[in-house]
């Protein structure tokens, strides 16, 4: 897997679905929170996020979720729990403005320990 990812926004749904571009085996969906939702594939790792209310969780006007420019993801999984970070560079007014979310949650589902970044292609 090359850890490369796309992105697709649904306006109206406010929800923001971040996916790796290579092929993978699903296994499970874990619910972060209310709002984040994380797909593990069957060796463990992190391969597509879900947010749900993506202007609320990332501070971001709907209309600048059309034009990111970078995506990064950091996924942290431990024994214990399981650490999100997401950083979306967006172009406002004409400078390149990082913004940025961490959720973390208690690993119950008994997911693999991994550190795992994933990058937009």
């Amino acid at each position: 897997m090359n850890n490369k990812v796309v992105y697709d926004y649904d306006r109206q749904g406010d929800s923001l679905f971040i996916y790796c571009v290579d092929d993978y085996e699903y296994e499970v969906s874990l619910e972060l929170d209310n709002d984040v939702i994380l797909d593990i594939d069957k060796d463990g790792k992190p391969v597509a996020f879900e947010f749900l209310n993506a202007s609320k969780i990332f501070n971001l006007d709907k209309s600048h979720f059309n034009n990111l420019t970078k995506i990064t993801i950091q996924s942290i999984i431990t024994e214990d729990a399981i650490n999100l970070k997401v950083k979306l560079a967006v172009p406002v007014h004409n400078k390149t403005q990082t913004f940025g979310m961490n959720r973390i949650t208690t690993n119950l589902n008994g997911i693999p320990a991994i550190e795992y970044e994933l990058v937009t292609a």
